[in-house]
């Protein structure tokens, strides 16, 4: 009897522990599920509703439910799910199921109040991650390893290079601001990752969505963070970076000039001609553009609903429902309420990422202007890590939200962190 007994507790105690950790492993896989794999993004995310329902807490639904950081999004997906009624667009029902992550803020808000360490495990998964990738792209551009895309003129690992070269340039953002918090060796480690991570997105890999996001993030966060001094150092260094980027050659500046060389010849084309003309990177976002303001036109306020963009050039056999632009789908979709609804949900982001300390204001408001500016060039909210990765920092900053008139988090939010501060958790 005696032995039952301490078996039933020993086994009473390994489940308690493992649903202790289950919330940091959780969060760690989610932060290395990102740039790495959507199978591991989907297995995080089930892992999260599960560690939620182990600890529900009614009252903090209460007030997040309140908070436009998390009604908003349902909005933008509940006026996109009713056009379905409504609108019979073939790709109506895949874009729907697609932008199902807006509901996801909730439970993941709850989720990382669940411990002040989920943040930092978060992004701790996120930035091993990143490193790992830098390490492997390495490997296949100078080695020729036979890693991910197994090609040396464009070294991706597990994503495209789209993705790829938009997260790298993210964790570049966290290395670059921990080279102005510490010391010694640790900030040599932080400058050689950053500088290796600077040399992927600019030099290595084919997408200049990376470059767009590298230097709005890395250029808002020096601006609202350093110093005077500083901020001339850095600038200094951009500017003879450039000068290396315009007069050395090198495969990002032959980049740039092929955008805007694709773009020249699509502006030439004549009207029959178009679409073969603009059938290339650059050239397709202008095409798009035009085709987009026709639908605007013939719906302006409430849109042709879910999948209601399409663009086609049947001499080649393509065919797109998405204008690589999150603006323009918004609009063409759910029209001008959805658009002012899209546009209202990223003020209250900005709001409320200013009403924080200093720290957690300056990065925060440096990755939202990266993702917006890089939303114009491509539909982050309809792609799965870029989405997810946007819908689980929204999640991080309603969590902060909760917390941010208390004594605890301000002490906590001026400390020097490796990552950024976390809230205080609850018992």
């Amino acid at each position: 009897m005696t032995a039952s007994v301490c078996c039933s507790a020993r086994e009473g105690s390994a489940i308690r522990q493992c649903k202790e950790m289950l919330p940091s492993v959780t969060a760690f896989l989610l932060g290395i599920a990102l740039p790495s794999s959507t199978f591991l993004i989907q297995l995080s995310l089930v892992l999260v509703l599960l560690c939620v329902l182990f600890r529900w807490d009614g009252n903090a639904v209460k007030v997040l439910i309140q908070n436009p950081l998390v009604w908003l999004p349902m909005a933008i997906f509940s006026l996109l799910a009713l056009s379905l009624l409504w609108q019979q667009n073939l790709y109506g029902l895949e874009m729907v199921a697609k932008y199902r992550k807006l509901l996801y803020v909730l439970p993941l808000a709850l989720f990382f109040l669940l411990s002040p360490r989920l943040i930092d495990d978060f992004i701790k998964g996120f930035l091993l991650a990143n490193a790992v990738i830098l390490v492997m792209s390495l490997l296949i551009a100078v080695f020729h390893l036979p890693f991910g895309s197994y090609n040396p003129l464009n070294p991706t690992v597990f994503k495209l290079h789209i993705t790829q070269n938009f997260f790298m340039a993210l964790a570049a953002l966290f290395w670059f601001k921990n080279i102005f918090l510490y010391q010694g060796i640790k900030r040599w480690a932080y400058a050689f990752l950053f500088a290796v991570a600077l040399y992927n997105v600019l030099f290595m890999l084919l997408g200049r969505t990376g470059y767009v996001a590298l230097i709005v993030a890395i250029a808002v966060w020096t601006k609202l963070s350093l110093p005077f001094r500083q901020q001339l150092m850095v600038a200094t260094c951009a500017a003879f970076l450039a000068c290396i980027f315009i007069m050395v050659p090198n495969r990002g500046h032959d980049r740039l000039q092929l955008g805007m060389q694709e773009i020249d010849e699509c502006s030439a084309a004549a009207v029959e001609e178009m679409k073969l003309s603009c059938h290339s990177s650059m050239g397709l976002r202008k095409a798009f553009l035009l085709q987009s303001w026709q639908f605007i036109k013939q719906a302006p306020l409430f849109g042709h609903g879910a999948g209601g963009f399409f663009y086609t050039i049947p001499t080649v056999g393509y065919k797109v429902n998405n204008p690589h632009n999150e603006y323009l789908l918004q609009t063409v979709q759910s029209g001008l309420i959805g658009l002012m609804l899209f546009l209202g949900w990223m003020l209250s982001i900005f709001r409320a990422a200013w009403q924080q300390s200093s720290t957690i204001k300056n990065l925060f408001i440096a990755l939202f202007s990266s993702y917006m500016i890089c939303n114009l060039f491509n539909s982050f909210l309809l792609d799965s890590s870029e989405g997810n990765f946007f819908i689980i920092v929204t999640a991080i900053l309603a969590s902060y939200s909760m917390y941010s008139k208390t004594a605890a988090f301000e002490k906590m939010s001026n400390e020097k962190c490796d990552l950024i501060p976390t809230p205080p958790g609850r018992a």
